[in-house]
Formats: C-alpha cells, structure tokens, sequence
C-alpha cells in the first residue's frame, strides 16, 4: 500500500495546536500527521527526522509544547540531515530567539496561538523557500529581468553599512539613471532618509498597509527620487511601524522591485534578523562591511557561519574593509584570515565621510577624488562593465547629478 504523502509534519505534544494546524491546512486527521510519540525526547533525534523525511513532508512544524533546549537541536539535526525540508518553530517570542532560531536553521516562527489564517501564510511562505532553495541547487534563481539584487550586511551597527550602501546605489544610478533603487530594512533605524536627503511621503509600511494586491507600477508609486536617478524604498518614519511589516511584505518589495529596476541595493539592520534573511534568500550579491575592530571581525565571521549553516551559499560575495588604514593591532591580512574572505574594496578612514553623511550628500558626490571615494568607485565598477574607477571631477558628478 502506498504511503500517505503529508506535506506538513507537525511535532507537538499539544492536540490543540496540531487539531488547529490540521484544520486550518485541511490536512488528514486519521494520517498522524503530528509524529509525536511520548518517547520522542529520549530517543535520538535523527530518528524523528528520518520518519517525517519519509512521509515526504516538505514543511516541519516544531512546537508548541517542547523547550527551545528540545526544539533547536532537533532543527539542527534537519538542517543537517534533510536541508529540504523547511522548519517552522512554533513557540512564544523571546529574546534573541530569532538569533537562535537562524543558527539552527530555522526558517520562520509562528506564536502558538495563531489564527488559521497565519497558519496558511506561515506554510505559504515556507513553501517558497524551498522552491527556491531547489533553484538553488539547479542553478540558481533569476530575478526579473536579469536584475541584480545587492543586499549589504555588517555584523553590527556603526560599520558603516549605510555609508557603503548609498554610496553604492548613487554612483550605480549615476552610471545608469531609472534603473536602480535602494530599500532601506532598517525599519527602526533607518538613515538611507538622512544620507540622501530624502523627505518621503510614502514608506514601507504603505506597503504593508496597502488594501488589496500590490504590483510593480504600484510600487513605485510609494517610492522617493533622488537627482541621482535613484529610487527609494524608505523605511519607516516611526519605529513602531516597524512591527506592520513582515518578512513577507520585504520579499515581495524586493521581488517585484527585481522586475522594475537593473539594480536593487539592500540597507538591512546590524546583524541578521527576519528581513535581512528575506533580502539574502533573494539576492544575487552580497556586500559583508566589516571595520577595523575584532568585535567587528568576530561578528562577521559568526554572520557568514550562520549563512553557510542554513545553506544561504548561492550569492556572490564581495568583502569591503572600513576604516582600513586604523592602526589599532590589527592588520587586512589578520582580519582576511579570520573572516575568510580578501577584502575587495578597502576604505580608508577619512573626516570627509562623516561630514558627507551629515551634509546628506554621498562621498561620490561631494568628494570623488578622495581617496576613499575612489575606493567606493571600486565597489561600484564591480557591478559594472569598468575595470578601474574613473577620475570623476566634482564639478562634472555634480552637474550630472543636477546639484
């Protein structure tokens, strides 16, 4: 007799939750689709796993009902051993979890006692990971219409992540006007506003908030110009807001901007949280900024072991040095051994940055023959067709920028 196939695995000791979850899936109650035995704790977890691997679910629900101590090494072991399937952790929000969760694998957390309706976006959601986790394996995803979507990554705030990546998206949108745009996913935080000297009427969260089905047109309709020619996606004016807009709202912002836009650069949050995984799962550049610091240099190699653990490998990977000629102990060949990767681009320490960022106009613009603007102009090239940064004098940036 041929097995059931249960698409959802649900390992719970909590008949609620699993009766809810069942229900709210329309999945069959007589299948046991819960997995859950009394002796589950004591035996090994690989066990556990092999027998949910053979249902051939494609989604696994951890939780509620265990302790983290139970639920993350479990994730851990599906990781590892069955990568394909996709594990949800149903359990109560808590401090760092997220941190936790990324680390063992995990690809999203729902609260134990969500609505059906949750439920089915949660599973939605994971489902679409792994369809692109299989792209993936065969080859990688394509993004709209050959788009490249450059998300920058620090390990801490301070880095100068913001610096690099406005930098970055002007001095692409100066070499190709309209077809670039800059998402800011620090949505508490966010400075891309302040860099560029943005007001905006419309942010992300519009898009959260939006009635009905948004698409690309509409989009750019909630967009800010800059005299670059770049568009942006702001993040919120109001920390608070912060909290209407889900990882789904940032991965169908980023996906439909793929299909509007050559180039998509990503600001994100110090660290790793839910959003800045969303912008990493669909792009195909990553930019790690990392400084002079071995606070700096730690954090960026734990944020680079936590991708390549949850098996985030696809994107390319450009390294930028910041603040690279401090003299603090450390040298670029120190941090290159720690971090793994040869900095690409090197930015030296110059006051003209942070007068930049106050003034609200990028190095590229105000200062390009400095030394560390020429270095940011290399950061640029890389994502175009020249081998070298031109010598771009201050009048002739402005005047093409229209300042």
């Amino acid at each position: 007799m041929t097995p059931v196939t249960i698409p959802v695995a649900i390992i719970t000791p909590d008949a609620e939750f699993a009766g809810r979850a069942r229900a709210a899936l329309d999945l069959p109650g007589g299948a046991r689709p819960d997995f859950w035995r009394d002796d589950y704790l004591t035996i090994a977890p690989s066990k556990v796993v092999h027998e949910v691997a053979q249902s051939g679910s494609t989604v696994a629900f951890l939780g509620p009902g265990l302790a983290l101590s139970y639920l993350l090494p479990l994730a851990e072991v599906f990781d590892r051993e069955h990568p394909e399937i996709c594990v949800v952790l149903v359990t109560k929000p808590g401090t760092n979890l997220w941190q936790q969760a990324i680390r063992a694998g995990v690809r999203d957390v729902l609260a134990p006692d969500a609505e059906p309706a949750e439920i089915k976006s949660v599973v939605t959601r994971a489902m679409e990971t792994v369809a692109r986790r299989r792209d993936n394996v065969v080859g990688g995803a394509t993004a709209g219409r050959g788009a490249r979507i450059i998300t920058v990554l620090a390990p801490k705030g301070g880095s100068g992540k913001t610096m690099v990546a406005t930098n970055l998206a002007t001095g692409l949108a100066a070499d190709m006007p309209g077809e670039v745009a800059i998402v800011d996913l620090d949505l508490r935080f966010g400075d891309v506003t302040s860099s560029l000297q943005i007001a905006p009427e419309h942010t992300l969260v519009d898009v959260a908030r939006a009635p009905g089905e948004i698409d690309g047109m509409m989009l750019k309709v909630l967009m800010s110009s800059h005299p670059s020619g770049l568009y942006a996606l702001c993040a919120p004016e109001s920390p608070g807001d912060a909290d209407d807009i889900s990882h789904t709202h940032t991965s169908l912002s980023l996906a439909l901007l793929a299909q509007e836009f050559q180039m998509v650069v990503v600001d994100t949050a110090g660290g790793l949280d839910e959003h800045a995984l969303a912008a990493v799962e669909l792009s195909t550049d990553l930019v790690f900024v990392c400084t002079m610091d071995v606070s700096s240099v730690r954090g960026l190699r734990k944020e680079l072991d936590a991708l390549n653990a949850i098996g985030l490998t696809n994107a390319r990977r450009h390294f930028v040095l910041n603040r690279a000629e401090s003299r603090v102990g450390l040298d670029q060949a120190d941090i290159e051994s720690v971090v793994g990767l040869k900095a690409d681009v090197a930015i030296p320490s110059s006051r003209a940055i942070p007068i930049s960022l106050n003034q609200g106009v990028t190095l590229l613009e105000s200062d390009p023959r400095s030394p560390a603007a020429i270095e940011l102009q290399r950061l640029v090239n890389r994502f175009l067709d020249h081998p070298e940064p031109p010598v771009v004098s201050r009048r002739d940036r402005r005047k093409r920028w229209g300042r």
